[in-house]
């Protein structure tokens, strides 16, 4: 094994500088201490706050792909409908903030002291903030696959409902037929 230190000279090294080899192994056990700082082994809080803060959007995403679903399946050939939405970000909340703003006045110089605080409002023995506005998310891409997603009457239907419904760009949105599937 080239390239590895053996047991052997481990124990020369030991037995000739015990100073030099305590101070290496207890820099390298300090090393091991502060990766496995580093690990996180709570993951459960974090994907709690992960799906919590994701969860709005990816139930927004759900009910357009529904939607668009139901609207697109009763153009005239659309037959059957899958829908796939992809989202640019996720849902934006604003909450409300309390505004001081101060005026100090030297000499010959004036100078304006801004500080801004969250209102903060308490529910059911909980604090929180007061939500004023919610953004939801903007729209990637929208992916169709129909039965009549080759027919460019269909499509063509399909691109200016969906562009209309949803306010996405026709570039943005893909049309293709189902693939039919022989049992």
């Amino acid at each position: 094994m080239k390239g590895l230190i053996s047991k052997e000279k481990i124990i020369e090294l030991f037995n000739r500088d015990k100073k030099t080899f305590l101070i290496v192994l207890v820099g390298i056990i300090g090393v091991f201490f502060i990766m496995v700082s580093e690990l996180d082994f709570d993951t459960k809080n974090e994907n709690k706050k992960a799906t919590k803060f994701t969860n709005d959007s990816y139930e927004y995403c759900l009910y357009l792909e529904e939607r668009v679903a139901d609207i697109v399946s009763l153009i005239e050939g659309a037959g059957k409908v899958e829908v796939m939405i992809t989202l640019a970000e996720t849902t934006e909340y604003v909450y409300a903030k309390n505004q001081n703003d101060t005026k100090k006045t030297n000499d010959n110089s004036e100078n304006l002291d801004n500080q801004s605080d969250f209102v903060i409002i308490e529910k059911d023995n909980n604090d929180s903030g007061l939500l004023i506005k919610t953004f939801e998310p903007k729209i990637r891409g929208v992916a169709i696959v129909c039965e009549g997603g080759d027919n460019p009457t269909v499509q063509q239907q399909i691109y200016s409902t969906v562009s209309a419904v949803l306010n996405v760009s026709m570039t943005r949105i893909s049309i293709s037929k189902l693939a039919s599937i022989k049992e």
